[in-house]
């Protein structure tokens, strides 16, 4: 069975989500729990921390699609750090890096955290 490493840290406006491992259909519910958990607390931004996810199925595109909505709602900056080939290519390919906002690095995307 699969498993997911979810790892939540806060600071300065920013909550870090980290996971580490595939994402399917056993996990990603964990992922969007975890992940909104985190937005109602309502950071100014929410970085989920994919660089060590070396996979993501449909069930778990969903789930990020979901979270940047709902914080899109809130009024939550949601932001993806990943360089992963196997997280990137479906987001590409389905067109969805025209919605959610990728970054290559953890740092990239903690800059420029709005301001209240």
């Amino acid at each position: 069975m699969p498993s997911l490493d979810i790892t939540a840290m806060s600071g300065s406006g920013t909550t870090i989500v980290t996971a580490a491992g595939e994402i399917d259909t056993a996990v990603s519910d964990a992922l969007r729990d975890q992940l909104a958990t985190e937005l109602e607390a309502r950071p100014k931004v929410l970085v989920a921390d994919l660089s060590e996810v070396p996979f993501c199925d449909s069930s778990g595109l969903s789930a990020l699609i979901d979270i940047r909505n709902r914080a899109g709602e809130a009024g939550v900056v949601f932001r993806i750090v990943t360089q992963q080939r196997g997280l990137l290519r479906p987001i590409t390919l389905l067109h969805l890096d025209s919605v959610l906002e990728i970054h290559p690095t953890l740092e990239a995307a903690t800059e420029n955290v709005p301001s209240p």
